[in-house]
């Protein structure tokens, strides 16, 4: 069970469906790539296409994600 988890984890993921998990355009990746803004989002080039790993960018996701105490509702 915890392999077929780990499977899941280290998935590639494709520019567009990184994007879609981080909400954002995949435009705004391809720009990251280019000008190195963002250096903790690993990527990987094999042949013509860029994969992400989706562990890495679901650790990316939650490393950036700050919430406001005034955004908490109960």
């Amino acid at each position: 069970m915890e392999s077929s988890i780990s499977n899941t984890l280290n998935r590639e993921l494709s520019t567009k469906e990184a994007a879609l998990l981080l909400g954002l355009s995949p435009s705004t990746l391809r720009k990251w790539r280019c000008t190195k803004e963002q250096p903790d989002l690993p990527w990987i080039k094999r042949f013509r296409k860029i994969f992400y790993l989706e562990s890495e960018v679901l650790a990316f996701k939650q490393a950036n994600t700050h919430q406001s105490s005034r955004e908490i509702y109960i």
